[in-house]
């Protein structure tokens, strides 16, 4: 086990190497995204400036609450853009291209090579950025700091592992739709939901982003635990929704695999 636990160190290692080079070789890539994320964060900054200059308060969160989660959000998602935002864009050339067939000869799960092939090194800064304004409204949002940080490691993996098994529930469809961009823009579509926290929705769309599509796990839930605490029954439930949608992810894989060997035969 622990051999194997090194070997996929170690294929992360190589990855993360390769990719290191290809950013430094395109520095004005690097520039250019970093642009398009600041541009983002100021208009996510610019909406809730406007709102919350004409209310004091909008379901119980003040100004300042609502600037910690867009801290806790924008590294929660700079981290998912990290380490597989590309890999996903990359998904269905892989599936058509018949590039899968190489590392499904690999003696490693496939899986985890598609989705670890590629990193955007250039979300790094967006990481940073979003602990620091996380940080810069902590004591006026009410968070008590200190130790409390650490649970940020807990939830900032919490909100990763969400957004990839959401991700992949909306890209796996490549194997019976040759492109799946249909599903990529239907992703995005529900992915604005995350932008906000939960307690702004009505009850049927904040049920939905915690249940059947949990993107409030990506930033609205960490935020709302670090600021407020959960209920017993809440941390029950990020538990069942992870562990039923990996269940969900793998019996798709499955499929999506038998899809495509009888496809390639």
């Amino acid at each position: 086990m622990l051999s194997k636990f090194s070997t996929y160190l170690e294929i992360l290692r190589v990855q993360f190497k390769n990719n290191f080079v290809r950013e430094a070789v395109y520095r004005t890539n690097f520039f250019a995204m970093v642009t398009v994320d600041l541009i983002w964060l100021v208009l996510e900054f610019a909406l809730f400036t406007v709102i919350y200059s004409n209310v004091p308060e909008i379901a119980g969160w003040n100004r300042h609450q609502v600037y910690f989660f867009l801290g806790i959000f924008f590294s929660s998602d700079a981290l998912f853009t990290i380490f597989f935002q590309r890999n996903f864009w990359m998904f269905s050339d892989l599936v058509n291209k018949g590039d899968l067939d190489i590392l499904l000869t690999k003696p490693v799960n496939p899986l985890f090579l598609a989705l670890t092939r590629w990193f955007n090194l250039t979300a790094l800064f967006n990481f940073v950025l979003g602990l620091i304004i996380a940080n810069q409204y902590s004591d006026r949002a009410g968070f008590p700091g200190g130790v409390h940080w650490l649970l940020l490691i807990f939830w900032f993996f919490i909100g990763v592992v969400a957004a990839v098994m959401i991700r992949f529930v909306f890209s796996v469809w490549v194997f019976w739709t040759e492109r799946s961009w249909a599903f990529s823009r239907l992703y995005y579509q529900f992915y604005s939901f995350a932008t906000k926290p939960d307690v702004l929705y009505p009850p049927v769309i904040r049920y939905t982003i915690l249940t059947v599509l949990p993107f409030a796990f990506i930033g609205s839930l960490p935020a709302r635990a670090l600021l407020h605490g959960l209920r017993l029954y809440e941390y029950i439930l990020v538990v069942s929704v992870l562990i039923a949608l990996y269940f969900v992810n793998r019996k798709l894989w499955k499929a999506g695999l038998r899809r495509y060997q009888s496809a390639s035969s």
